[in-house]
């Protein structure tokens, strides 16, 4: 059986005890850190303010240097390397943080741009302003901070991203295909086939013959079909090999419904769920919790938030789609939420919310899917070992 006892108590999540021992942890490392000197980096493209703050917070030096190896070396020269290190999650912060590791810093800290934003409101905006708040802040562990992903994890995220957008290339071609046969008459001709583009009709495609320059139009939109479809056995394999290794993919592949590719997306995007203290978290994550705009007694709800990753939020939609007709509690749950709000985009949303629930639980408590079809997943785990 796939998930055994023995699986899963070798598997069981960090309990209270550990909790408790990291609040510890955390909280002397952050008594340790008040009697470090602390450095807010405000990063530009070419050039970027540096304010250097000494522990009982005066301004030791602040300077701009160039985002080259000269300016690096300049930074060198006037940082120790036991100083804390901020800046804000940006294009340029893994260049920034790998430079930084490179030289000897290891205590780098990533500010969360838009919790920041909520901590630090000034209408007097600049490098050096923006530059000295991240001191502050960072000086008395008040940054807010951005999950920066390894090295290898930020190419397998890549992987995914790629084989996501060449999946939505690939359906744009084969619509335009369509279109483009109906047009001239053509698509009722093909033969008949519960695929649009099975084997006998790409067949019967790629011998269609206009005899004028409408061939050449058809032939590049073949061709460029083709050659995107091209591209995914080798990025699949890889993301296949990822897979294989990695216990929460397998544990996300207990949910009818989602393969390995969804699993990993999810998996990849959510990383440690014990990061998030919450399923509320982990849905804010998402961008699936609606907007608030509060004043005073008055309490606004908006839509959706939409905050975070917008390729995160569509594989978690891609997942309602495909769990709700392979779950029927599921599906319950999606049409009594159809019949009671009258709205089919929040009846998703509420849906994507459910789902995110269930899958923080099974991750934080190592638990498979509650209503798991056993032999399916035993049969789809084979499946991935066996390519």
């Amino acid at each position: 059986m796939f998930l055994s006892s023995g699986f899963l108590e070798r598997h069981m999540s960090v309990n209270s005890v550990a909790l408790e021992g990291r609040k510890m942890n955390r909280k002397k490392k952050n008594d340790e850190n008040m009697n470090d000197c602390a450095v807010g980096i405000d990063i530009g493209e070419k050039e970027s303010v540096a304010t250097y703050m000494s522990p009982s917070g005066d301004i030791i030096e602040q300077f701009t240097f160039p985002m080259n190896s000269e300016g690096y070396k300049e930074f060198r020269e006037k940082i120790p390397s036991e100083a804390r290190i901020a800046f804000e999650a940006s294009g340029m912060a893994y260049v920034v943080f790998n430079s930084l590791k490179s030289m000897g810093y290891d205590s780098i800290t990533v500010a969360h741009p838009k919790e920041l934003s909520w901590i630090v409101k000034s209408k007097k905006k600049n490098d050096r302003v923006d530059s000295l708040k991240l001191a502050k802040l960072h000086l008395v562990n008040m940054l807010p901070e951005s999950h920066l992903l390894s090295e290898e994890d930020r190419i397998f995220r890549d992987l995914l991203i790629q084989r996501a957008k060449l999946g939505q290339e690939i359906a744009k071609v084969k619509t335009s295909i369509i279109s483009y046969l109906k047009r001239e008459g053509l698509f009722d001709s093909l033969p008949e086939s519960s695929e649009n583009f099975s084997d006998k009709r790409r067949k019967a495609m790629e011998s269609i013959k206009f005899n004028n320059d409408k061939d050449v139009v058809f032939k590049t939109m073949i061709s460029r079909l083709k050659f995107l479809e091209d591209q995914i056995p080798p990025i699949e394999e890889r993301i296949k090999s990822r897979a294989r290794e990695s216990e929460d993919v397998k544990l996300l592949m207990t949910i009818p419904g989602i393969d390995y590719y969804l699993a990993s997306l999810l998996s990849s995007y959510i990383g440690d769920v014990h990061r998030f203290p919450n399923e509320s978290k982990l849905a804010s994550f998402f961008g699936i919790v609606p907007s608030n705009r509060d004043s005073s007694s008055l309490i606004r709800r908006g839509h959706m938030s939409k905050e975070g990753a917008s390729t995160a939020r569509w594989a978690l939609s891609m997942a309602v789609d495909t769990v709700k007709i392979r779950n029927k509690p599921i599906m319950e749950y999606y049409n009594h939420q159809k019949e009671r709000t009258g709205s089919g985009k929040l009846t998703h949303v509420l849906t994507m919310r459910k789902l995110i629930r269930m899958i923080y639980y099974m991750l934080s408590n190592r638990k498979p899917w509650k209503y798991e079809n056993i032999a399916l997943t035993e049969r789809k785990v084979s499946d991935l070992e066996d390519d």
